[in-house]
């Protein structure tokens, strides 16, 4: 889906009296000399069924008509920035509100209308039916083709007060206001929560970053929604805040330099992504039909299409070609988007042609169903250039009957230099001493797993185990210290029902490849963090209890690959070994698999 806002920086403006410029001239040349790479200026309009001017002292700059706009956009385009609209509704006054965006909309040069809605006080406070009436009479007015957005709060708890279900019949994209300072957490945390919150909505997704943050949580912020989770358009909240500190951030249009998930850090040259309907990409089946009537698809929350379908167990029935075209022999990495929606294989095979000096294609196996809506690295070799250097081919084969698989956007990035990073990634155990942590060993010392992951037992009820039960030999392990395994957020802390005692649950920082996972640690005693503490791998967290006398002294540790232990800290599987394999992976491979370097 093509919006006017990919590959684009948008600024956000919101008043005249909020910014030092005098007139809309002297705002342009401030943004045209300290953010260069900025395409757009989005500017409010209106709030409710007023126009925006009524509550700006600003005169030059002042939005009180469709003259005024025009004013802004002819002004705006002399220095080479498009001007889009923004308006706050509130549901008071549904036809006053179509009025005015109406207005400004139809003013030649807006290139959109974003659409503020928010469920707090001077916000929206409608009805699910004021949206469809607000929304119809301004389709009836625009038509289907003038594009318009929704802003957004992400976090979960709002997501249901605007009735997103009555908005997304009439919009085109979404843009949550990724505000992580004003909102008191981490970039990663909250744009983790973006994705998994709205990536089902079905639009695509462009990220309204908090533009006066410290320099370096931007950059981190920026890096994350462009590389990870894939936005291939950007705006910052707002001029007038935003700085000479960050300014420069801004001005950066792609991303320079990664953390692999190998651990490596990787500075890119060249760049390109092909996805299905695009130059470089084909497709098609062996079984006599069109590929057009076995493909379903969808738009991503990149804007691009994705296609998909039923995995087959026995045959291919399908086959899709991504060829890059590299400019010249060397070092690339190929990554893949996998997107939120109907990707639940765990064995998609991607073929990967052109390595330089192998003569075979390499085959590598991809676990669609553990991401969402992000950029997974595959892998990293030299390749030869010309038409099969980097070529990348998959079919619907993967052994299962029952899944879908996805036929996404593919990414190649030239790697120009890559070395390791300094330590403070990964994780580490739970559990040992200083000393013992530092080690190779996932389990360190005398400690143990008594249960096993996925394992069937019956201490507790029939049921198969989420993750380990730690223990030392002769109950040496009573009160003995518990460590935050990674970098994170707290997201509870305290007693839960049956036989968990007390437990905290972490959600912890995205790893190099974009991941989220959370830990569980439970049948603790005298928690030291609560719920919103930021931790550090390595800071005692509590100390291993009985469940409060109702177990032996041990610590249950697991990790799961869902939000599930956020929605649902105390969640038990039970008999369902399909759930346990949904929600859980093996802590001890995990963590074998992600170890901070040199251990």
């Amino acid at each position: 889906m093509s919006t006017p806002y990919d590959g684009k920086i948008g600024l956000w403006h919101f008043k005249g009296e909020k910014v030092g410029e005098a007139t809309i001239e002297e705002l342009a040349d401030t943004v045209r000399q300290w953010a260069p790479a900025a395409d757009a200026i989005w500017v409010k309009t209106s709030d409710g069924d007023s126009w925006e001017g009524v509550f700006d002292d600003k005169d030059a700059m002042a939005v009180r008509n469709a003259d005024d706009l025009a004013r802004w956009v002819r002004i705006l385009a002399d220095k080479g920035l498009e001007c889009h609209a923004w308006a706050n509704v509130t549901g008071e006054n549904i036809s006053g509100e179509i009025a005015r965006i109406v207005e400004a909309a139809r003013v030649p040069g807006i290139r959109s209308m974003i659409i503020d809605v928010e469920p707090f006080e001077s916000h929206w406070q409608g009805s699910r039916e004021d949206v469809i009436a607000l929304m119809t009479g301004v389709r009836e007015r625009l038509g289907d083709d003038f594009h318009i957005g929704i802003s957004v709060d992400p976090r979960r708890q709002h997501y249901n007060s605007i009735y997103p279900d009555a908005w997304r019949p009439f919009v085109d994209s979404v843009h949550p206001q990724v505000y992580w300072v004003s909102m008191g957490r981490d970039p990663e945390d909250l744009l983790a929560e973006t994705y998994t919150v709205w990536g089902g909505y079905g639009l695509p997704i462009y990220p309204v970053l908090q533009g006066s943050a410290d320099p370096t949580s931007l950059r981190r912020a920026q890096e994350l929604a462009r590389s990870v989770r894939g936005a291939t358009g950007l705006s910052y909240w707002r001029l007038g805040v935003i700085g000479p500190l960050q300014f420069p951030v801004i001005t950066q249009e792609k991303v320079e330099e990664e953390i692999g998930p190998d651990n490596i850090i990787r500075r890119y040259g060249w760049e390109k992504i092909i996805a299905p309907g695009e130059g470089g990409y084909m497709d098609g089946t062996h079984i006599g039909q069109p590929s057009s009537a076995v493909f379903k698809q969808f738009t991503s929350v990149r804007g691009h299409t994705t296609k998909y379908k039923k995995t087959e167990a026995a045959r291919d029935t399908v086959w899709a070609q991504w060829t890059p075209e590299l400019p010249e022999q060397g070092i690339y990495e190929i990554s893949i988007y996998v997107p939120g929606r109907h990707a639940t294989t765990r064995r998609a095979e991607y073929h990967i042609h052109g390595i330089r000096g192998v003569g075979s294609e390499l085959l590598v196996r991809l676990n669609q169903y553990r991401y969402s809506d992000q950029w997974v690295p595959l892998v990293v070799y030299e390749f030869e250039a010309g038409p099969n250097g980097g070529r990348v081919n998959l079919t619907d084969l993967t052994g299962e009957p029952d899944k879908e698989i996805a036929f996404g956007a593919i990414r190649w990035r030239q790697v120009i230099e890559q070395h390791e990073p300094p330590a403070g990634i990964g994780f580490d155990p739970p559990i040992g001493t200083p000393e013992e942590r530092m080690s190779s060993e996932v389990w360190p010392g005398d400690w143990y797993d008594a249960t096993g992951y996925a394992t069937y037992y019956t201490a507790v009820g029939p049921a198969y185990h989420t993750g380990a039960d730690l223990n030392l030999p002769h109950d040496l392990d009573r009160r003995a210290p518990v460590y935050a395994p990674a970098d994170g957020v707290v997201t509870f802390s305290g007693r839960s029902s049956g036989a968990w005692g007390r437990l905290i649950v972490i959600r912890h920082d995205p790893l190099p490849d974009g991941q989220v996972v959370w830990s569980r640690m439970a049948h603790i005693t005298s928690p030291l963090v609560r719920e919103g503490d930021r931790v550090e791998r390595g800071q005692q967290i509590a100390s291993i209890g009985n469940a409060e006398g109702q177990l032996p002294f041990h610590l249950h540790f697991d990790i799961a690959v869902t939000d599930i232990l956020e929605r649902r800290p105390d969640h038990w599987p039970g008999n369902n070994l399909d759930l346990v394999r949904r929600h859980y992976v093996d802590p001890r491979e995990f963590i074998l698999r992600h170890r901070p370097p040199g251990r």
